[in-house]
Order: structure tokens, then C-alpha cells, then sequence
């Protein structure tokens, strides 16, 4: 090991130091569109690769004395060799590797993750990292709201927020998923009376940014995220304490925020009174921050001066838990009193979740419970699944197998909307053991020490880790987050914390213990790889980026760079379609004809490319091929309309021939 860091307080520094900055730059991925786009996620792995080298160049690759820690890496490790291998059968080779490299990276953070945890780092400082993020983000989007919606690609659509994140969900469950993460840093007595009162300033700040986006999916995932909190904390009291402000402020701002959705919904533009809406809102999120401020650095200067007794503490922790129960009975009883049987409630729910009933929405969108055509989704996957059980149809395949085989329209979609049922439809069954096996390793190991060695202070810790995963995974469970970085990122950390001892072991090993030279060139060769699978992506996005830009002013310049980005990028189909268009809006049509042609090829089982390709033949008076692959896409896509018309018409030309 390096000189420099043999010391155990100089290697727990620099550890703890590079572990936050990670969880620390994930709110940059927040704030461009969740790292939802190569151009963004790949800089951040560009940053975790160099993390990993530097790891292992000054000799802190360990954490040999968990074996749970190894077992989850190891099995992290199998999954992802297990989504490049899928390239090998999957149809469109371009996402599949693509997937692929994106898996790659969430290893890379979650080994980083394990490493630097195991050379000291501090949960607690990680723990403020993440949560005050999404928080800083918030803040800083509220005064955005009203310029935002004003713009052509506002952050408003049809009166739900896009916010920074482009997508609702996505928003909303990276603002909220690491809320308890703030809820512990809000009330711990480790940490500075600034840092806890700038955490509850902003997860108040991103509950009710949040509260904006109207998504369904965040409410659900965190009322049973705050299930798991409570029943998990060791600092049950202090988590309520640190609750109760944002509960109530955000409980008061509600109809204020409501309304905005209330005056955007279904209109094509924004009117005075709903940028006054938003200017409500806004007031209220940034005077509730600040109250939430205020009440945290009084509380945290209070605890300096008095502290309750141990039994008081225990005592009121019972209690706020028999409260919670209590609450939860009280409820359930309004609950059966005013709906009658919850199960006769429950099949209405489900049948307007299958058939999409929007009734509710013209007073919230919390109202209804339409699934948005998420069970269409679903169906698919599951026929997926059950005609390719053991491999799976190929990492991020799903989309022409749901344009073939789904039975009810439900518009443009690449995932199947669910975390579990991803997994299974595109890796199969080993992918699935493998996935999974290594989300029960972690989550056994943090209950496992939950419930033998921590302390009070540990087992808040926990409580709040495990609050963020089942955020994580309950909403991950109808949405397609592991295509968005920032949300998906801090999961990885959150896993690697929880699998990773506190303190040392009782075996009297060290807390840290260096892993020997295999492993170090296992971490070198990853790296490597990330280098060789990303890097190209991301040079390819350049050049990509670049033709769009200029294909107005000089085509035949963009055509060089659409040519170079598939260089870098060879098997991305969509490339190939781009190439056809600008070739063909300069006439060159030989060339857009074998491009149309080579992107049938790199993905021929997904229907957009015959129907191009048929679109180019028709507009060239070639009838009778058009007709062709109008078919063949028609036998992709049965159920689009479209399709269907432009098969009409090519047959009524070749019958007028």
C-alpha cells in the first residue's frame, strides 16, 4: 500500500473524502435530464473509472474482510458479464451493448462504493452527501418553475412537472428517494447544526417540489418507504421530530401546489393564472424550506444544551412506534368504514389499473389509479420471459418484441416500466438469480447487523438506508429508473453500505485488509473495459451531435459525422436511419438506400426500419417493394395504424399498375 496512506485516519480521510464526492456528483446527473443521456452518464463514469484507477493504484482496493461484501460483488460482477454476454443473442446488438456498458457503470460505483466503505469512509457524511443533493437541486428549480414553463420545451406538461430530470417519475423519485437519508442527517447529533438544518430545508424543499410532478408511483413507494423507517430506525423519536415539520408544512402547502396542476392540466399553453400557480408554489416550497431551516438549527443547538436519558429515548421510541401502528389501525378503520370491503376496494383499483380508468384526475391525479398502459407493458415481458426463460430476449431488447406482441396501444416505449420484470424478460433466469441474489446479499447483511451488533447510531443508519432501497425498488417496480443514473446510482451506494461492516469485526480482523493482486488486476481490467465499451459510445455521441447540429447549414459535412459516429459506434441502427434521411434529403439516393438498408439489418425485428425503408421505395415509385416491407412491418407492428394505411396505399398502386 501507499506510504501515504497506510495511516488509519489519513486512509479513512481520503476515503470518506472521494466517497462523498461521488454521492455528492450524482446531483449533477439530477440536474441534466437524471444522466439519462450518454453525453451526461458517461463523463460521470468517466469520473468513477478514474476513481476505480486511482483505488487501485494506491493500493485501497480491499474490503477482503466481508465475505458478504465479496459474495455481492461477485455476484454484481456475474450480472454484468451476464448482460454482455446477452449481446451474443439479442436482435439489436446497439442496445444490447449499450445496456450493457450502462450496467458496467453502476458496478464500477458500487465496488468504489464497497472499497472506500471498507477503508473508513463515513456513513453518516455519505448519508449527508446524498441526501443534500436532491435538496440543493430543489431549491434551485423552484425559481426556475415560472421561466420554465414558459419555454417551448417547458418543465410543464399537461400540468405535471418535468422538471430537470425530462421525465415526471424521474423527477419526482430523485428528489424523494434519499428523503430519509435527510430525515437521519436532520436528527443526528454527529453532525454540524448547519448540516442538518440544510437537510431538512431540503428534503421539505424536494418533498413538495415533488409533490408537482403528481406521480402516483412516488406517493406509493413512499408511504411504504416511511413503513420501512419506522419499523427499522434505532432512532425512531428523533426521526419523527425531524418528520414532523415537513409533514405539516408540506401538508399546508398541498392545495398550493395542487392548484398548479389544476390550472395546467390540458391546456397547450400556459395562462396568467397558472403562471400565478406557479408562482404560489414556488413561494411555498422556498418559505417552507426555510421554516424547516429554522426549526432544524434550533433543534440542533437545543441538543447541545439538553439530552433526553437513555430510557426516555427508549421509551419514546416504543411509543412513536405504537403511535405509527396505532395511526395505521385508526386509518384502516376510516378506510373500511367509508369504501367497505378493502378487497372488493382493492379489485376497483386494479381493474382501472388495467384498463386505464382516469376517473379522479380532474381533482388530483393522486385520485386515480390508471396504470398509464403499464399492464399492456407488463404483459409483454412476462410473454418474453416465458418464451426465452433461461437467456432472456437480449439486454434492452424489449421494445420490438412489445410492438409485436402487445394486444392494446399504449404509444412509444423502449422499457417494460418494471425493474424485476426487466431483469427477468431481457436476462432470463441466470440474470435474475444473479440480480437478485445480490440485492437479498445486501439487504440480509444490513438486517443481519441491524439486529446483532449496532448501536442506537447504526441502526438509524440502517433504518434509513433501507427506507431509500424500498423507495428504490417499489417504485423502480413500475417505472424504468435503471435507464436514469441519478436515480439508480445512489440505490448502489445504499446497497454498498448496507454490506459493508461498521466498525471492525468481532473476529479481531482489521477494519481494513488490503485484497491481493489478482483482485487488483480484476479492478484494472474493469476499468479497462469501461474505458473500451463507453468511451466510443461517448465519442459516437459527439460526432452524432454534431451532424444534427449543422445538417441544415451543410448536410454533406453532417454526413462525415454521422460516418465517423458510426466508426465509433457501429452496431446503433438508429445512426444508419439518420444517415439514410440526410443522404436522401440531398439526393444521394444510392447511399440513403444501403443506409435504410444496413439499419433493417443491425435491428431486424423492430419495425421502424422496414417502414422507413418502405417509405423511400414508395416516394421512388418502386410500388411493389414498398408493399413488401410494409408487410413486414405490419407483422411487427400489427396494431399501428398508420402501418396499416401505408400498406393500402402501396397496394392500390401496385393494382393500378
Amino acid at each position: 500500500m501507499n506510504k501515504g496512506i497506510e495511516s488509519g485516519a489519513t486512509r479513512r480521510r481520503v476515503a470518506g473524502g472521494a466517497l462523498v464526492v461521488v454521492a455528492a456528483a450524482n446531483a449533477w446527473l439530477g440536474y441534466v435530464f437524471g444522466g439519462y443521456y450518454i453525453g451526461e452518464w458517461a463523463l460521470f463514469a468517466l469520473f468513477a473509472v478514474l476513481l476505480l484507477l486511482v483505488v487501485v493504484g494506491l493500493g485501497l482496493l480491499g474490503g477482503g474482510r466481508s465475505r458478504l461484501g465479496v459474495l455481492a460483488t461477485a455476484l454484481f460482477l456475474g450480472y454484468t458479464a451476464w448482460t454482455f454476454l446477452s449481446i451474443l443473442w439479442s436482435a439489436n446488438r446497439g442496445d444490447a451493448l449499450y445496456g450493457s456498458s450502462l450496467t458496467l457503470l453502476y458496478l464500477i460505483v458500487f465496488w468504489v462504493s464497497v472499497t472506500l466503505l471498507a477503508a473508513g469512509a463515513r456513513r453518516r457524511l455519505v448519508l449527508a452527501a446524498l441526501a443534500l443533493g436532491p435538496g440543493v437541486v430543489a431549491v434551485l428549480l423552484a425559481p426556475m418553475l415560472l421561466s420554465g414553463a414558459t419555454e417551448s420545451e417547458g418543465f410543464f406538461l399537461d400540468g405535471r412537472l418535468q422538471g430537470t430530470a425530462g421525465y415526471f417519475n424521474a423527477q419526482a423519485a430523485f428528489l424523494v428517494m434519499s428523503f430519509f437519508a435527510g430525515i437521519y442527517v436532520s436528527g443526528s447529533c454527529r453532525l454540524h447544526p448547519a448540516v442538518r438544518a440544510l437537510s431538512l430545508a431540503g428534503i421539505t424543499a424536494g418533498l413538495q417540489v415533488a409533490v408537482l410532478t403528481q406521480s402516483r408511483g412516488a406517493a406509493v413507494a413512499f408511504a411504504l418507504s416511511l413503513a420501512v423507517f419506522f419499523l427499522f430506525s434505532g432512532q425512531r423519536l428523533r426521526g419523527l421530530v425531524a418528520l414532523l415539520p415537513v409533514f405539516f408544512l408540506t401538508l399546508l402547502a398541498f392545495p398550493t401546489l395542487n392548484e398548479v396542476y389544476l390550472q395546467l392540466r390540458g391546456g397547450e399553453t400556459v395562462t396568467g393564472e397558472g403562471l400565478a400557480a406557479i408562482d404560489r408554489a414556488k413561494n411555498a416550497v422556498l418559505l417552507s424550506a426555510v421554516a424547516s431551516g429554522v426549526y432544524g438549527l434550533l433543534w440542533s443547538i437545543l441538543d447541545r444544551f439538553w439530552r433526553p436519558s437513555e430510557s426516555l429515548v427508549r421509551l419514546a421510541g416504543i411509543a412513536c412506534l405504537a403511535a405509527v401502528a396505532l395511526v395505521f389501525v385508526v386509518g384502516s378503520v376510516v378506510f373500511v368504514n367509508r369504501v367497505g370491503s378493502p378487497l372488493d376496494f382493492a379489485g376497483e383499483r386494479w381493474t382501472a389499473f388495467r384498463t386505464n380508468d382516469t376517473s379522479g384526475q380532474e381533482e388530483s391525479r393522486y385520485l386515480s389509479a390508471s396504470g398509464s398502459g403499464r399492464f399492456t407493458l407488463w404483459e409483454v415481458a412476462w410473454q418474453d420471459f416465458q418464451s426465452n426463460p433461461v437467456l432472456g430476449v437480449g439486454t434492452h431488447n424489449y421494445e420490438a418484441t412489445y410492438y409485436r406482441l402487445r394486444e392494446v396501444p399504449a404509444g412509444w416505449v423502449k422499457q417494460p416500466h418494471s425493474l424485476p420484470l426487466e431483469v427477468v424478460s431481457e436476462r432470463g433466469l441466470v440474470g435474475g438469480a444473479l440480480f437478485f441474489g445480490f440485492l437479498a446479499v445486501c439487504v440480509g447483511a444490513g438486517l443481519y447487523r441491524r439486529f446483532g451488533e449496532l448501536n442506537a447510531e447504526g441502526k438509524g443508519q440502517v433504518g434509513a438506508i433501507l427506507a431509500c432501497l424500498a423507495y428504490w425498488f417499489v417504485h423502480s417496480s413500475a417505472e424504468w429508473f435503471w435507464q436514469i443514473p441519478a436515480v439508480t446510482v445512489p440505490a448502489t451506494i445504499y446497497l454498498a453500505m448496507l454490506v459493508v461492516p461498521w466498525g471492525a469485526p468481532h473476529s479481531g480482523e482489521e477494519v481494513f485488509s488490503p485484497l491481493g493482486r489478482p483482485v487488483r488486476l480484476a479492478g484494472l481490467g474493469i476499468a479497462v473495459l469501461a474505458l473500451a465499451a463507453i468511451g466510443p459510445l461517448f465519442v459516437s455521441n459527439l460526432y452524432a451531435q454534431r451532424a444534427a447540429a449543422g445538417s441544415q447549414e451543410n448536410p454533406w459535412t453532417s454526413l462525415r459525422d454521422l460516418e465517423r459516429a458510426q466508426l465509433f459506434d457501429p452496431a446503433n441502427s438508429s445512426l444508419a436511419r439518420r444517415e439514410g434521411d440526410l443522404a436522401y434529403s440531398i439526393g444521394d439516393l444510392p447511399r440513403a438506400s444501403q443506409a435504410y438498408a444496413r439499419a433493417v439489418e443491425l435491428n431486424p425485428e423492430y419495425y421502424a426500419n422496414y417502414a422507413v425503408l418502405g417509405g423511400f421505395y414508395e416516394r421512388l415509385g418502386q410500388p411493389e417493394r414498398a408493399l413488401e416491407l410494409y408487410r413486414q412491418s405490419r407483422e411487427l407492428n400489427p396494431l399501428d395504424p398508420d402501418l396499416r394505411l401505408a400498406e393500402e396505399r402501396a397496394l392500390q398502386q401496385v393494382e393500378e399498375r
